[in-house]
């Protein structure tokens, strides 16, 4: 009697084993077939249609930088690239902000620290020597210092069209030197 349990149990457990392997089976073809999409002869041969790629994820954090001595140093100022200040943060400004951002004077933004929850105002301004463009203000004090950030570090920032303000976050911390 206790043979014929025994028997039934491993049945289905062996069953339950083959159910599991099919669907393991089947969600690696799928991650294959979403992997390589551009691959696929339906898609190529339906332009125009409706795409049925999945996306996923959209990064948030449209403004990143990988922190140098620079932007670390006495100078209290973050150096930002000139084709991202043009293509992400000017846009967002209000036109008398975007055109102070572009003078000598610069145009006040608040910057909100996401993790910390505090919220800092510094100086966004071009940088007429080198093109570029710059967060001035209390930069070292507010953001270096208080964060300990350190070379490598990545940062973030993006734009809150309901607040007005740029987020700001630590994405990546530097691996520490042995």
């Amino acid at each position: 009697m206790n043979n014929i349990h025994f028997g039934n149990e491993r049945e289905q457990i062996q069953k339950k084993r083959k159910s599991y392997d099919e669907a393991t089976t089947n969600m690696k073809t799928s991650k294959r077939r979403l992997c390589n999409n551009n691959n696929n002869e339906e898609e190529k041969n339906n332009k125009g249609s409706v795409s049925t790629t999945l996306k996923l994820y959209d990064d948030p954090w449209k403004i990143k930088k990988t922190l140098t001595d620079s932007d670390l140093g006495i100078l209290s100022r973050l150096l930002l690239a000139a084709d991202l200040v043009k293509k992400q943060i000017l846009p967002m400004l209000e036109v008398d902000e975007a055109r102070a951002a572009e003078s000598e004077e610069g145009s006040p933004v608040h910057v909100c620290d996401m993790e910390t929850n505090t919220m800092h105002e510094l100086v966004l301004k071009r940088w007429s020597s080198s093109k570029s463009y710059v967060l001035i203000g209390k930069w070292n004090q507010d953001f270096v210092r208080r964060r300990e950030l350190k070379k490598g570090d990545e940062i973030g920032f993006q734009w809150d069209p309901f607040k007005r303000t740029f987020n700001f976050c630590v994405l990546k911390r530097a691996m520490p030197m042995p």
